[in-house]
């Protein structure tokens, strides 16, 4: 009963309330409203594009005729991350940057107000033939960087029609003291709609090209919050004297997602010049050229992650709809890239590009039609004059370049040579050869290390199939970066970026000395043959989450003080997980001296054969061997002891104690090497010093040992060998022992189902030992 007289007195106070209402028509300040696009933004990137902000305001009272509209600071909070809109002037303080405030929708479909910034000088009309018409202006009043406008009629129309001096485009500028969190737009006259009988106007504000950081918000792969609902929290506040000191409007204006998948999968053989290759072979002495197994997807998080630099891109590879609200489609086989921008100057249409709203002076509008059919409202756009000022609005909402992808490979064979394709196409759904749907070009030229810089399609096909071979640096790490140059907004896209390698040294002929893999080492190790991908160019540290002064699109020059690129993301390439494109295996022989000594008194020899020369000689013939004739070096590692005695040895004079040697020369098949293993250098030198070989030498000290005893591995570069040594005395050079090497390679028994392999060779020539 308590409650009940509780609602009935909150009843009586709303009645009461209600009762006190002043009419509309008495209202004297304006009231406003907010809402906002709220698009899905890549939770990667640093510089992304957020929802544009819309403010409707009613009531207040129209400035009368003649005179100078009121002027108001309207100040933009995002409140949970930093905003990252370029910044397009750095002379005067605060500075300006690229976000725009447009008033009553000038230049959209269906507005009738022409586009005209603040700040824009026009130009006087040319009297006599041929006319030229004038171009409206807007000058800077009696307060710098802000317009003083009259009210045309009084009665709140007419002030945001873009004829002379009624400017409807304002720029933002930089809240210092912020962090990064705020921008202004100064002094900016406001007309109050006023009322009309049952009719009510209104003054709508949009407020675009606001970028946004989202990677600072933390929704990474492997975080618990990779599809949760995060926002990005907008708030707008008016302070002016039509607005009876502050009115504050709360929105939500964009959604973080993740925008990029990466994964494996098999090679879809799908370069875009529909040429075909085989699976490649990966040993060492006897590769052929071919796609590996295995190849790097991307896959966008939701449609419209990946997108073009500008409309240009779409107008010059695509086919325009026959229907309003179609998609613009791929024209397959177009993959044209060009510096030059066309306008994206029709606010209410949606362009789904890196670029935003933008007018730069000299730039045409897009064909046919703007804005381009398919963007939003059918309709002619209502025209306007260029964006032009001295505080940089020219720059406003120009990109950089289209959606980038930096693919990194380490730890790759040298003479494996590996190369991608220089075009790849995009796809929807399942593989099919009608699935495709856009495309990316390699880019080439001079790219820094985050992967900005350089030239879409500029890369020459100098490898297999219309690839184009990796340059690896001195660490053996290379960077493939991929520019999209269509995409289509309503498709969920995927890439496959397929592999090839190209073997262009005679690995039997020509072993890569110091290369990998070498002796001792396979593929893949924990970081060899394997590639990571992510969004580019990409960043840690510095120009990440904050402003920074834009480069004029496009981008032409490397990252400096002046500048970073748009758009740009974090450093993810470092934090995934590594893909194993391929295994390349080594070509070797691995050999077993089970016995060896070498003292005062005795000497031991061995001889290493490189069988791979046979009576087919590595082409066709009736005797049907199969053998390719191979070359290369041996190593010999040594492990026992530095005495010579009959008990066993402490564990303090065990282990690798004699240094490993190598020969200098290449064994060539159907040859052989011998070494005198003795720490007499006229024993082991005066023979085998011609391949390099020497007397022992002490691991420690690297000088001559004094004697061993142990056993023997010998690594050749080259498959099919064998082996023999012989033990023999220094006085009277009486043999001692004769014995076969074991080859290490050969399969052992199998206990358990595991095949008990002492090397990861995959096969070798099994012979009886």
């Amino acid at each position: 009963m308590a409650d009940f007289r509780k609602w009935l007195y909150a009843f009586a106070v709303v009645a009461l309330l209600a009762g006190f209402t002043i009419p509309a028509s008495a209202q004297v300040l304006m009231s406003c409203q907010g809402s906002a696009n709220n698009p899905l933004i890549r939770a990667e990137e640093y510089t992304a594009q957020a929802g544009d902000i819309f403010i409707t305001c009613t009531g207040g009272v129209p400035t009368v005729q003649g005179a100078l509209i009121p002027k108001v600071n309207i100040t933009v909070f995002v409140t949970n991350t930093n905003i990252t809109s370029k910044i397009t002037d750095t002379v005067n303080v605060p500075n300006f940057n690229e976000a725009l405030l447009v008033v009553d929708e000038a230049g959209s479909v269906g507005s009738g107000n022409k586009l005209l910034n603040c700040g824009r000088a026009g130009t006087a009309a040319v009297v006599g033939p041929p006319a030229i018409a004038a171009t409206a202006g807007a000058a800077y009043g009696t307060t710098p960087f802000t317009c003083d406008t009259a009210a045309p009629i009084g009665n709140g129309t007419g002030a945001y029609d873009g004829n002379d001096n009624h400017p409807n485009v304002f720029q933002g500028r930089q809240f210092d003291g912020s962090q990064g969190h705020a921008i202004q737009f100064i002094g900016v006259p406001i007309d109050p709609p006023g009322t009309n009988g049952l009719v009510i106007p209104t003054r709508t504000l949009r407020i675009t090209n606001l970028r946004v950081n989202a990677a600072g918000l933390g929704v990474t792969p492997n975080s618990s919050n990779n599809f949760s609902f995060v926002t990005i929290n907008s708030t707008v506040s008016f302070n002016g004297t039509n607005f009876g000191g502050n009115q504050i409007v709360n929105v939500q204006n964009g959604t973080v997602r993740l925008g990029l998948l990466v994964g494996s999968h098999a090679p879809l053989n799908d370069a875009t010049d529909e040429s075909s290759q085989s699976l490649a072979t990966f040993l060492q002495c006897n590769a052929t050229p071919g796609l590996t197994g295995n190849a790097i997807t991307l896959t966008e998080g939701f449609p419209s992650a990946f997108r073009v630099r500008n409309w240009k891109q779409i107008q010059d590879n695509g086919i325009a709809p026959a229907i309003q609200g179609q998609d613009w489609r791929w024209n397959h086989g177009s993959m044209v890239w060009t510096p030059t921008d066309v306008n994206q100057n029709v606010p209410n249409a949606l362009y789904n590009t890196e670029s935003g709203l933008m007018y730069p002076p000299g730039v045409v509008n897009p064909v046919p039609g703007n804005p381009p059919p398919s963007t939003g409202p059918s309709g002619a756009w209502a025209g306007g004059a260029d964006f032009n000022n001295n505080t940089g609005i020219s720059q406003a909402g120009t990109a950089s370049q289209g959606t980038r992808f930096a693919v990194r490979f380490t730890g790759i064979p040298r003479g494996s040579n590996p190369s991608v394709p220089v075009a790849i196409e995009l796809h929807t759904g399942s593989y099919t050869a009608d699935s495709d749907t856009g495309v990316m070009l390699l880019v080439c030229g001079t790219i820094d290390s985050a992967g900005a810089g350089g030239t879409p399609g500029g890369c020459t096909a100098d490898g297999i199939a219309g690839t184009h071979k990796l340059s690896f640096d001195s660490t053996g790490v290379a960077f493939a970066v991929y520019e999209v140059v269509f995409s289509n907004p309503s498709a969920l896209e995927f890439a496959v970026v397929d592999v090839s390698v190209n073997p262009d040294i005679n690995l039997n002929l020509t072993p890569p000395v110091g290369g990998t893999p070498e002796v001792g080492n396979t593929c893949p190790t924990s970081a060899a043959c394997q590639a990571v991908a992510g969004f580019a160019p990409f960043y840690s540290g510095d120009k990440v989450g904050y402003a920074n002064v834009g480069l004029a699109q496009p981008m032409t020059s490397q990252l400096s003080s002046s500048g970073a690129p748009i758009p740009r993301f974090r450093d993810d390439i470092n934090n995934v997980t590594p893909i194993n494109i391929y295994s390349y295996s080594k070509c070797a022989c691995d050999l077993l001296f089970p016995w060896v000594v070498g003292n005062s008194a005795v000497t031991t020899s061995v001889v290493v054969i490189n069988t791979s020369l046979d009576p087919c000689a590595g082409v066709a013939c009736s005797a049907q061997f199969t053998a390719q004739p191979q070359s290369g070096r041996v190593t010999f590692w040594f492990f026992g002891s530095n005495a010579f005695t009959s008990l066993p040895v402490t564990p303090a004079n065990t282990g690798a104690l004699i240094s490993k040697q190598t020969t200098s020369v290449s064994v060539p098949a159907g040859s052989y090497v011998s070494f005198v293993i003795s720490p007499s250098t006229a024993l082991a030198g005066g023979q085998t010093a011609a391949n390099g070989l020497g007397p022992i030498l002490d691991a420690a000290t690297n000088k001559v040992a004094t004697d061993f005893a142990g056993y023997v591995i010998a690594q050749s570069e080259f498959q099919y060998c064998h082996g023999i040594a012989q033990i023999q005395a220094n006085s009277n050079g009486a043999v001692i022992s004769n014995y076969l090497a074991l080859v290490l390679d050969k399969a052992r028994t199998n206990i358990g189902g595991v095949q008990l392999r002492r090397t990861n060779q995959a096969f070798a020539d099994e012979l009886d030992q």
